[in-house]
């Protein structure tokens, strides 16, 4: 799908409404979002030195009223100008000039220089944070990481759209590689297969991929190796990327070839757990009552239970909630949340299936659904 200006510009304004509503309930006059996860959600963009030269700060400046607005480095500016969702871009020469003495200098500008500003405590290095007190010794600066993420999951009819869309795409490649593929392949081969057909797809980038193949399939995060698949071989995909900073995190099982009879049986079991799992997710159920019915589904199917079996997705691969023992987060209607519950078989096998669903009124929406196994031709 493509996602044309007016759509990008009705998205800004839902997140930043969305902002306001949360500012205004919090008693917030700004709120700063400043990581990658944030920024992307914020200014539907990031800067891409950002993920390598970290100090590169950058930040969104999002009053409760007037303008938005973006802080980037200068050589930054001319692609933030452009492609950001912000009002206006503020550069800062690097080395030069201070990041923050700029956001600060905008706040001071805008009559904030006492007012209470949210920051993201969990990504801002000390020495910023104390830079950008110090620069404004009357505002308070307050912890905003949890707010931020309670915003981000729920996601807008737009939201949903752009996830919907990479999703199914995701689905659709880790089904038609399986079958295009056959033993003597490579994971490197079957991984650029599907790297390529990502891209088609409008993919931004694979950001990780599981390709693992034989005993590999049960390493959690095994990427493609120059390893043949062989008959008899269980592989494991996981195709985890982005189109539009939003995330696809689809996971599917394949055996080449015929499986033996504990495959199919284990994975059969596995199936059962993810649909248990699956219905029990309506607006209302606490994340922890979720993950209690996948434990005991699979300590029933013979099967060790994980530390957790699901989490929102967004422009985060891992986002609030997380359905684990540890957290109990009510689900509401228009999150998006993936479910995988996975065995793994030490030095023999792995088998995980993830799909992704919104929560509706009274129940889920699956956007991904998975099925029988899939089959690679041995």
């Amino acid at each position: 799908m493509g996602f044309e200006p007016q759509a990008k510009a009705e998205l800004a304004e839902e997140i930043v409404r969305k902002m306001r509503e949360a500012m205004v309930a919090e008693r917030l006059d700004a709120l700063l979002p400043m990581s990658p996860d944030n920024l992307a959600y914020t200014a539907g963009t990031v800067p891409p030195s950002l993920k390598t030269v970290r100090l590169r700060l950058a930040a969104c400046l999002i009053p409760q009223e007037g303008e938005t607005e973006a802080v980037v480095v200068a050589l930054e500016g001319p692609l933030m100008s452009t492609q950001s969702r912000m009002s206006k871009t503020t550069t800062y020469r690097e080395f030069a000039e201070s990041a923050v003495g700029k956001v600060a200098s905008s706040l001071e500008q805008r009559g904030l220089k006492g007012g209470r500003i949210g920051v993201e405590e969990t990504y801002l290095p000390v020495a910023f944070h104390r830079q950008l007190q110090d620069s404004l010794p009357e505002a308070e600066l307050v912890p905003a990481d949890e707010l931020l993420s309670e915003i981000r999951s729920l996601k807008s009819a737009r939201e949903i759209e752009l996830i919907r869309d990479i999703g199914t795409a995701a689905q659709r490649i880790a089904e038609d590689c399986a079958a295009r593929v056959q033993s003597g392949t490579t994971e490197h081969d079957l991984g650029r297969m599907i790297a390529e057909e990502y891209a088609a797809a409008g993919g931004d980038e694979l950001t990780m991929l599981v390709v693992g193949s034989g005993e590999r399939s049960a390493h959690p995060n095994a990427p493609p190796t120059d390893k043949a698949i062989q008959t008899g071989d269980i592989v494991r995909l996981d195709i985890i990327g982005t189109k539009h900073n939003y995330y696809s995190d689809v996971a599917r099982t394949a055996v080449v070839g015929d499986p033996t009879r504990e495959q199919q049986k284990i994975y059969d079991l596995l199936l059962q757990v993810h649909e248990q799992s699956l219905d029990a997710l309506r607006p209302g159920v606490q994340t922890s009552d979720v993950y209690q019915i996948y434990k005991e589904s699979m300590e029933q199917a013979g099967l060790p239970p994980y530390h957790f079996v699901g989490h929102g997705l967004g422009v985060t691969l891992h986002e609030e909630p997380f359905i684990n023992e540890f957290k109990s987060v009510q689900i509401r209607e228009n999150m998006v949340l993936c479910i995988e519950p996975l065995t793994m078989l030490e030095d023999r096998f792995g088998m995980q299936i993830e799909d992704e669903v919104v929560i509706t009124s009274d129940g889920y929406e699956p956007i991904t659904r998975a099925g029988a196994m899939l089959q690679i031709e041995g």
